[in-house]
């Protein structure tokens, strides 16, 4: 059986080069690999009021699916990221009825939303990851300093110039402050990092 590796949210980074997409920012809980999932403006507004503890007027489809599986009985178990096929990440529900666990398919937007609002783990196969995962690296020998970093008027050059955990620390401070233009320059400048040790 396929190693599975659980998942934590990090966050939802605007995309500046597809109109209406977001990145969808997973982490694994126990380790330094991140990967980002491109979602619609829909799912992801969905999956930020509920991480922002926010209610829609109205229910949302996820919120309604989660009261169906609610009145028949049925516990949303687990989402597991299972596949990738031409950069589309393949995801089934874990669905425990009678005694019985019910797999069924779900766009990975979808699995997310609906994980969020039932409180339960989102799983990555270990394979998967192992492509996708960029690696977020830690140097506990010397405390950077972006305190004097003004990002947003960094060149990809200058990026480039910048050590891993640099841009890391700075992607975290633009996706807290919702600088999302300058978030997916840090991602893409950390992916350029990565390739190169490769």
């Amino acid at each position: 059986m396929d190693l599975e590796i659980k998942l934590t949210i990090t966050g939802l980074v605007y995309n500046q080069t597809v109109v209406g997409t977001y990145g969808l920012v997973l982490s694994e809980e126990f380790g330094n690999r991140r990967f980002s999932v491109m979602i619609g403006e829909p799912e992801a507004q969905s999956i930020a009021l509920k991480m922002n503890n926010k209610k829609s007027p109205r229910p949302l489809t996820h919120d309604l699916i989660k009261t169906l599986l609610q009145l028949f009985d049925a516990d949303l178990q687990k989402v597991l990221i299972y596949d990738m096929i031409n950069d589309v990440f393949f995801s089934e529900l874990h669905i425990l009825k009678d005694d019985n666990i019910l797999i069924v398919d779900a766009r990975t937007s979808d699995a997310v939303a609906l994980a969020v609002r039932s409180d339960c783990p989102i799983y990555i196969k270990s394979d998967i990851l192992d492509i996708v995962g960029t690696v977020i690296e830690k140097e506990p020998t010397e405390k950077v300093d972006n305190e004097n970093v003004d990002a947003e008027n960094l060149t990809s050059e200058d990026l480039d110039k910048l050590v891993v955990e640099q841009l890391s620390d700075l992607l975290e401070m633009a996706i807290a402050e919702e600088k999302y233009e300058l978030a997916v320059n840090l991602r893409d400048a950390i992916k350029r990092k990565k390739s190169k040790s490769e």
